[in-house]
């Protein structure tokens, strides 16, 4: 087995490594949660609002303005578990956006539990879903089990890092469409991933906390409707699933959308 040192120079340059301390993340996760760290913005969770937007926006695909064969759920069902919420946002989509993103996305799912787990044995998987796809394709747990090494008690992961930037922009463009009631085109000005307990207290405190703006967005839609219902001048983050997937979008000088996922990996895209 290679340690880690030579591992971490065989790594590309351009690929960012994730790590794991075995018990490191429960530590973390109950530390964050007594400090207050923790979901520190308002929450709503998913529900049934009624979008009266320009209709125009809703005429094209959500991730490339092609013409609109299907819907895509936005997250992806491939990161949630069942059953699946109430409400699950969907948007439209071309049929080739709506399948190319499939192989991405379940690298992204996998990826993720087995850095949670700190093991790439399906048997160590704490998802369902995720340990039947790593049964059902061995090729794409072996390409994950080459880019993990152990030494004590860290496993490290080199991660695909175009693959995981494809997907988060993915959710970006559907969560803007959703809730902004705006396609957000084109390559994002920023793509922030980032494990959340690499955080210092500030990062995580910036990161959680809703911007305030004196922009409102679109008029008719779901995040404008939030905003009135509220009272509020700051946008809730919508939880999709507890632990598992939430979300914040925010209009203003950027659309702005911030995503947790499995309250470890902490992503924040601009347009």
């Amino acid at each position: 087995m290679r340690s880690k040192s030579e591992f971490l120079a065989a790594v590309p340059s351009n690929y960012p490594v994730w790590e794991y301390y075995v018990d490191r993340f429960r530590l973390y996760s109950s530390s964050a949660a007594a400090r207050g760290l923790v979901a520190r913005g308002k929450m709503s969770t998913v529900e049934h609002i009624e979008v009266f937007g320009d209709k125009r926006e809703l005429s094209f695909c959500a991730f490339c303005a092609g013409e609109i064969t299907t819907r895509d759920h936005c997250p992806s069902r491939v990161l949630l578990d069942e059953p699946y919420p109430n409400h699950l946002p969907q948007v439209p989509a071309c049929q080739p956006c709506n399948e190319g993103f499939s192989l991405d996305e379940e690298y992204f799912a996998c990826l993720l539990a087995c850095v949670l787990a700190g093991s790439t044995d399906p048997k160590s998987v704490r998802r369902e879903k995720v340990r039947r796809i790593l049964e059902r394709k061995p090729s794409l747990a072996a390409r994950l089990d080459a880019a993990c090494v152990r030494e004590g008690d860290s496993v490290a992961f080199s991660v695909e890092d175009a693959r995981i930037q494809n997907v988060v922009t993915k959710l970006a463009q559907g969560h803007s469409l959703y809730e902004l009631h705006e396609h957000c085109l084109g390559t994002p000005n920023l793509i922030m991933i980032q494990p959340l307990l690499t955080m210092t207290d500030a990062e995580r405190e910036r990161f959680e906390a809703p911007t305030p703006s004196s922009l409102w967005p679109e008029i008719g839609s779901r995040a404008m409707h939030r905003l009135v219902v509220s009272g509020e001048d700051v946008h809730d983050w919508i939880i999709v699933q507890p632990d598992t997937y939430r979300y914040l979008a925010e209009a203003g000088e950027y659309k702005t959308i911030r995503i947790v996922i499995q309250e470890y990996l902490a992503c924040r895209i601009e347009w």
